[in-house]
């Protein structure tokens, strides 16, 4: 385990304190919360220096410090691990989570289902064989070449490359065998919020029929999909026997790492 500098430890606790309360924190508030014993005149050589990093800043003159955007992108990066599945109380535990730290969140089935074979019926239609399931449409040449070398990949692969090539009749065919996967959506006023504050247009629709959960990679999201002083995350989760995926977003300052381990409640 990585021993934190004094530095570390101290940028640390202002983080933790302002995520608690979203408060400037002050100096002499703040060697109370520390793990080890520190003077506040220390803290507050400390709190310069963070400053002048561009890692705090102070709102006011006589105020306290709070992190910065980079502060907390940083924190969070360090933070949060995307590459393991998180096992769920309930659906129940995730939606009083949702509600008590003010994020929006959906989980939606993952079976992996996958394209088997690609069958002609009569130059009339293109039968597509999944690995539990069926579905068709118009035939084409195009189509079945395109189909036949999308062999093997998984339902959801296969919906981002027909949205990212146009192929606008397949991509609502697979919605709709998709649509009844969604298992949990909750905590639309956030979506809202986000589209308000944005000013270059904040696409409300996008994340409210869940496809972002389809078409985005495990990991943490900033301004990549979200307006500044937000934050996404997607990651795998389990819910009962349930293998789902998981896709939560709300602001910098919501304290995400608590938030997850209050749905892992039962």
């Amino acid at each position: 385990m990585k021993v934190l500098s004094k530095q570390d430890l101290i940028l640390e606790a202002i983080i933790k304190a302002y995520l608690e309360d979203n408060l400037p924190i002050g100096s002499a508030e703040l060697q109370t919360k520390m793990p080890i014993e520190i003077s506040a005149s220390t803290i507050r050589m400390y709190f310069n220096k963070l400053c002048n990093e561009g890692i705090l800043m102070q709102l006011h003159i006589s105020g306290g410090r709070i992190p910065t955007i980079g502060a907390l992108k940083k924190y969070w990066e360090q933070r949060l691990k995307t590459d393991t599945t998180i096992t769920l109380g309930s659906l129940n535990s995730v939606k009083n989570a949702v509600r008590e730290y003010g994020l929006y969140c959906a989980l939606e089935l993952y079976d992996n289902e996958e394209l088997k074979e690609v069958i002609k019926v009569q130059n009339r239609f293109l039968l597509l064989v999944f690995t539990n399931s069926e579905v068709t449409i118009s035939y084409s040449d195009e189509a079945l070449r395109f189909l036949n070398e999308l062999l093997n990949f998984s339902i959801y692969d296969l919906r981002a490359i027909s949205a990212k090539v146009g192929f606008s009749e397949l991509c609502m065919k697979l919605d709709q065998m998709l649509v009844g996967k969604v298992l949990f959506q909750e905590g639309e006023e956030i979506l809202y919020e986000m589209t308000r504050v944005n000013e270059e247009g904040f696409s409300y629709s996008s994340f409210k029929n869940a496809r972002a959960i389809l078409e985005l990679q495990d990991g943490i999201y900033f301004e990549e999909i979200v307006p500044s002083g937000y934050m996404a995350v997607k990651r795998r989760a389990k819910v009962g026997e349930n293998n789902a995926k998981m896709f939560c977003l709300g602001k910098l300052t919501t304290d995400f790492e608590s938030f997850f381990n209050k749905a892992k409640e039962r």
